[in-house]
């Protein structure tokens, strides 16, 4: 364990618990409203088309927003190396 390194910052973990708070609603509306519309829409000709469609965007949306959740809540600011001590 190096002596030199700090804490890491409670704000960083917020900012995930936060982001994650939002985004697990997220994706939980979009996969109950795939499946709704799996459920419900016949598949064939443009309609399953379009539902290719919505289900590329939904899939890049919530790509999209878990990324955005790692990011938060990882530490973006490298660590300062350490002064090194001259034996005297």
């Amino acid at each position: 364990m190096d002596p030199y390194t700090t804490a890491p910052g409670r704000s960083r973990w917020r900012r995930g618990v936060y982001a994650a708070g939002l985004v697990i609603p997220f994706t939980a509306s979009q996969l109950w409203a795939l499946l709704v519309l799996l459920r419900l829409a016949p598949l064939d000709g443009l309609v399953g088309q379009a539902f290719v469609l919505i289900l590329l965007g939904s899939v890049v949306a919530i790509w999209v927003a878990w990324r955005w959740t790692w990011q938060l809540g990882r530490d973006r600011r490298p660590e300062p190396t350490p002064k090194t001590r001259i034996p005297t």
